[in-house]
């Protein structure tokens, strides 16, 4: 209970002075109907709760599981199955993303449609899973990863000649969503336990780094969909904004949906992980459980 009431404080630090700002703001600025009013209190608890349940969850599950599995890549003695297991842990992991989820709706919502919000995740996706392969590689062979980020962002610049002003905000929007509260952990200890595994002089070097190269894959990606589509202008149709009275009814019709999401999100490395624990790590029965009930507070944390 000590590692939960310490997440609420880290989480009450965050949202506490956002919650008061906008409060003073539609209080004394800018008129907000009654019913905003009360729903945005009420979202405010519920995102209190839910991001300090959810970090919670986050120690409990996707962090043992990056230990487990970066051991994984580590003793395997084939670099392309390493490589290749680690794109697919980068893949899974951010389309779990709840920051990259938020950014995918409000794309999809400014451009009315032209992008998907499913689309822009698998993109996203499938950018940080090349990155984080790429930055594998790199440690396993012992190789700076300043090279690789410093060859990358020169790319980058090179793609942001050709791409459009809109492509070019949303590709380093889709960046930072990338280093979220489910996302960096993660790599965090994937990168940490791959790298104290393989040992020699450089592991500690070799802990950091993985971060900062896979978030420039989402730049690349967003890039590169632009280059190719040859697409410029993604501006959609403007929606009115119609304020409903119902205080809880938009709150609970997104209480089923999002959770169907939170499960989708999330089931792809649970079973990954639990193939893998069955087929190598062999985990106690409490460590299991252990994990079992971290991956349930992050779902309901998600949600």
């Amino acid at each position: 209970m000590n590692e939960l009431q310490s997440k609420i404080q880290e989480v009450g630090k965050s949202i506490l002075p956002i919650v008061i700002f906008v409060s003073l703001v539609s209080l004394l600025l800018v008129p907000v109907e009654t019913p905003v009013i009360y729903r945005f209190f009420i979202g405010s608890i519920l995102l209190f709760l839910g991001l300090a349940i959810f970090l919670w969850g986050i120690d409990q599950s996707m962090e043992p599981i990056g230990r487990h599995l970066a051991g994984e890549m580590a003793r395997s003695k084939k670099t392309i199955y390493a490589v290749v297991l680690s794109f697919i842990l980068g893949f899974l992991v951010t389309v779990a993303e709840p920051d990259l989820m938020i950014l995918g709706e409000q794309v999809s919502s400014a451009t009315g449609g032209l992008i998907g919000a499913r689309f822009l995740v698998i993109m996203v996706s499938i950018g940080v899973g090349v990155m984080i392969a790429i930055g594998t590689m790199f440690t396993l062979f012992s190789k700076p990863l300043k090279w690789l980020m410093g060859a990358v962002y020169l790319v980058v610049f090179m793609l942001a000649i050709f791409v459009s002003d809109e492509f070019f905000a949303i590709s380093f929007d889709a960046s930072g969503a990338t280093t979220g509260a489910l996302t960096t952990p993660f790599i965090l200890a994937l990168s940490v336990g791959l790298s104290r595994i393989k040992g020699g002089k450089s592991s500690e070097a070799d802990s950091f780094g993985l971060v900062g190269v896979m978030s420039s894959g989402p730049i690349l990606a967003v890039m590169l969909m632009s280059v190719i589509s040859r697409q410029s202008n993604i501006q959609g149709q403007s929606v009115p904004f119609v304020a409903s009275d119902d205080i809880f009814g938009p709150i609970t019709s997104a209480i089923g949906p999002t959770f169907v999401e939170s499960i989708i999100s999330l089931l792809p490395i649970s079973i990954l992980f639990f193939i893998y624990n069955f087929a190598k790590f062999k985990l106690s029965l409490r460590n299991i459980l252990s994990i079992v009930r971290g991956l349930i507070y992050t779902l309901i944390g998600l949600t």
